[in-house]
C-alpha cells in the first residue's frame, strides 16, 4: 500500500496500541456482531493493521500456554507489551524479527542460496527465502548483503525491504540502513535498483560507489557513497574529514547509553579509525584528536562539547 506523509496526532493511539486493544476486545467471551463488524472494517482499512494485529497475536500466543489463555490474561500481557513499547520505543516487528543483534554485536549469516549477510549492532530483520521469493525485511539498523552469483534464470530477485521502499540486487554487494527518519542504500559492487514504497514504478539504478536516501515522500538524488562504507563489518569505523555529529551517531549504535554532542563540537571534522568493539576507547581517540571535552555521567550518559 502506498504511504503518504502525515502529521502525528499525539492523542491518537499508535498502531500497536490499536492492535492490542482489538486483541483484547476479540478475545472476550461475548463479542457482539457490531464489534466484529467494526474489527473487520479496521483490518480492511490498511494492510498495516492486519500486520500489527498478527504481530500482537503471535507475541502473546508464543509466551502464554493455551490452557492459561483467557481475557484477563491477554489484557495483562498486552498491557505489559505496550508498556515495554513505550519504554524502549521498539515496534513489535523488531521484537519478533527472525534475526536480531544486541548492542555491539555484529552477526554474519549465510543464506540458503549461498548469499551472505552481515547485521550491524542493534539491528533486526526478517528473512523470507523460498521458491517464490528472496526477501529480507530490515526493521531496524544496518545490513550488508553479499549476493551469490545467479545460478538459475528462474531464481526470484534478491530484495532488501525497509519501511520506505525496496533495494533489489542486480549483482551485487550493497548496504541498506533503516534510520528513524529514512532509508539509505550504498552500492559497493555491481548495481542496485531502489524504489520508494509510495511510487514503486519510479526507481533509480545505482552504480558501484553510489548511495541514495529515501523516505515516504520519495527518492533523493544519488550521491557518492562513503569511501569506507563497509568498514563496520570489520569492527572499525574509518572516516575522512567527517562531521563529528555523524561520527557520534555511528558510534552510538555500539554503546549502551546516550551520547550527546553540542552544536559547536558537532561542526568539527574527524579523520581516523575508531574501534566499534571498544566505544570508550573510540571516545578517547576523539578526545585526543579534536579540541573537545568528554564528560561522563555514570556509565550511561556521555556529553561531548567544545571548550570555550
Amino acid at each position: 500500500m502506498a504511504e503518504t506523509a502525515q502529521t502525528v496526532d499525539t492523542n491518537t493511539p499508535s498502531l500497536s496500541e490499536q492492535a492490542a486493544e482489538w486483541a483484547v476486545c476479540m478475545s472476550g467471551e461475548h463479542v457482539s456482531p457490531q464489534q466484529r463488524t467494526d474489527f473487520e472494517a479496521w483490518l480492511a482499512q490498511d494492510s498495516r493493521h492486519q500486520e500489527a494485529y498478527a504481530q500482537v497475536e503471535t507475541l502473546w500466543h508464543s509466551i502464554t500456554p493455551r490452557k492459561q489463555r483467557n481475557h484477563s490474561t491477554i489484557k495483562s500481557l498486552l498491557g505489559i507489551v505496550l508498556l515495554l513499547g513505550c519504554l524502549y520505543g521498539l515496534p513489535f516487528s523488531v521484537w519478533l524479527a527472525n534475526e536480531r543483534t544486541g548492542t555491539g554485536e555484529i552477526r554474519h549469516i549465510t543464506l540458503n542460496d549461498g548469499s551472505r549477510i552481515t547485521l550491524d549492532s542493534n539491528s533486526a530483520a526478517d528473512i523470507a527465502f523460498d521458491s517464490r521469493q528472496r526477501r529480507i525485511v530490515l526493521h531496524r539498523g544496518r545490513i550488508l548483503a553479499d549476493v551469490a552469483p545467479e545460478s538459475s534464470i528462474n531464481r526470484p530477485p534478491f530484495i532488501i525491504e525497509t519501511r520506505n521502499g525496496t533495494a533489489q540486487a542486480l549483482g551485487t554487494r550493497y548496504i541498506v540502513e533503516q534510520t528513524d527518519k529514512d532509508s539509505i542504500v550504498a552500492v559497493l559492487e555491481s548495481q542496485v535498483t531502489v524504489a520508494n514504497r509510495s511510487k514503486p514504478h519510479q526507481f533509480v539504478t545505482l552504480q558501484a560507489g553510489q548511495s541514495i536516501r529515501f523516505d515516504s515522500n520519495g527518492l533523493q538524488q544519488p550521491e557518492a557513497a562513503p569511501a569506507f562504507a563497509a568498514s563496520w563489518t570489520q569492527s572499525r569505523l574509518i572516516y575522512q574529514n567527517t562531521p563529528l555529529d555523524k561520527v557520534i551517531d555511528d558510534l552510538a549504535r555500539y554503546r549502551s547509553g546516550y551520547l550527546s554532542v553540542n552544536e559547536q563540537a558537532a561542526q568539527l571534522h574527524f579523520t581516523g579509525v575508531l574501534p566499534t568493539n571498544d566505544p570508550d576507547a573510540a571516545l578517547n581517540i576523539l578526545k585526543n584528536a579534536l579540541p573537545v571535552r568528554i564528560t561522563r555521567y555514570g556509565g550511561w550518559f556521555v556529553r561531548i562539547d567544545k571548550p570555550l
